[in-house]
């Protein structure tokens, strides 16, 4: 499939995955940040296309949209297996990694059953493409690598085509969501939202944290603190509501154990908290002008490089604040702050600062 770069595409369509339910709020986003030069095109729960306007081609790169998972250029639509070799020959050169994913991502993941049939049905699409002489590498992108996506719908339903580009603003895994299965005994979902906000921030390896003190606010009843201690941290959790007994009895022999302030964030005095944290988590049910103040606060004191903090966005007026957030944020940590919507967050996003990236 050789051919002229990609940079010189001009996309007529441009497609986003999102949370769904949320396709109305990504739309206006979109409208917020394009204007006229984007109009809503093809929806289905979970994806949305627009029109480019002919004389105008906004760039697919740079920070996504805040509620999007994975957004680039539409190539079209297969009806057939046998269609999509030529859909994916529209990109005009060879893809470096191939992504393969179902449209509508479970806010509480899939299951061990469904990621296997997910692995089948991928293996069936890779083997026509490799038929047709594409290049099928399932590995993690690197920045610049130009990836071909290929959204699975419900039984039956046509297969949406599309490519993007990696760069540092992208999470690397099909669709945005890590290979990450929610245990039976988990403390709650909050385990979830932390696992794939540390999967974001490349800390999903196990002993990522091994050596490092995480302080949570809003830690009951413990499921982010779980996710923490497993990848060996040593976690501070201040919350008023109880904490899971097994949360309060961990200890791995290395440094991973858990204490609790049972107070509010409001109600933490900053001298009673260690120099040196690592990593501060939030996820107070707090409108956010109220929970970035408690972390305002904690955050001068404790400096953490690494911040992961959900804050609800429970309406209209709130999302239209998500610039004015990151802005704040910003003013707490020199590292890179971005913000997404978690496949695990409900009425919420997570926003991130990020010292390292891919």
């Amino acid at each position: 499939m050789p051919g002229p770069a990609v940079t010189s595409i001009s996309p007529s369509f441009l497609f986003a995955t999102c949370n769904p339910g949320w396709e109305s709020a990504l739309k206006a986003e979109m409208r917020a940040r394009h204007g006229e030069v984007v109009t809503p095109a093809f929806l289905r729960p979970g994806l949305v296309t627009w029109k480019v306007r002919e004389d105008a081609v906004p760039s697919p790169g740079g920070p996504l949209p805040v509620l999007a998972h994975v957004s680039g250029s539409s190539l079209g639509m297969a009806k057939t297996l046998e269609e999509l070799p030529e859909i994916a020959s529209r990109c005009g050169t060879m893809p470096d990694r191939v992504h393969i994913f179902p449209r509508v991502l479970p806010e509480n993941g899939f299951t061990a059953e469904e990621w296997v049939a997910i692995d089948s049905r991928s293996e069936e699409i890779a083997a026509v493409l490799r038929e047709s002489g594409l290049n099928v590498d399932f590995s993690p992108p690197h920045h610049g690598d130009l990836v071909l996506d290929v959204i699975l719908g419900e039984e039956g339903e046509e297969l949406f085509v599309g490519w993007h580009r990696h760069d540092r603003f992208r999470f690397p895994f099909p669709g945005g969501m890590p290979r990450v299965i929610l245990p039976d005994d988990a403390p709650s979902r909050a385990w979830l939202k932390m696992e794939q906000g540390l999967h974001y921030a490349g800390l999903g390896d196990p002993g990522s944290l091994a050596g490092k003190t995480a302080l949570e606010l809003g830690c009951a009843p413990g499921g982010g603190s779980f996710s923490l201690l497993t990848h060996g941290a040593k976690v501070i959790g201040v919350d008023t509501g109880d904490m899971d007994g097994r949360i309060l009895a961990f200890s791995d022999g290395n440094g991973a154990a858990f204490s609790h302030f049972a107070i509010s964030a409001g109600e933490l005095r900053i001298e009673d908290l260690p120099r040196r944290v690592d990593l501060l988590a939030s996820d107070m049910n707090l409108a956010p002008p109220v929970a970035l103040r408690y972390i305002e606060r904690l955050q001068r004191r404790v400096r953490a490089r690494t911040l992961i903090l959900t804050l609800k966005i429970n309406d209209a007026k709130m999302q239209a604040q998500i610039p004015a957030f990151l802005d704040r944020v910003r003013k707490l940590t020199p590292g890179e702050v971005i913000a997404t919507q978690l496949p695990s967050n409900r009425k919420e996003i997570t926003i991130l600062s990020l010292p390292e990236r891919r």
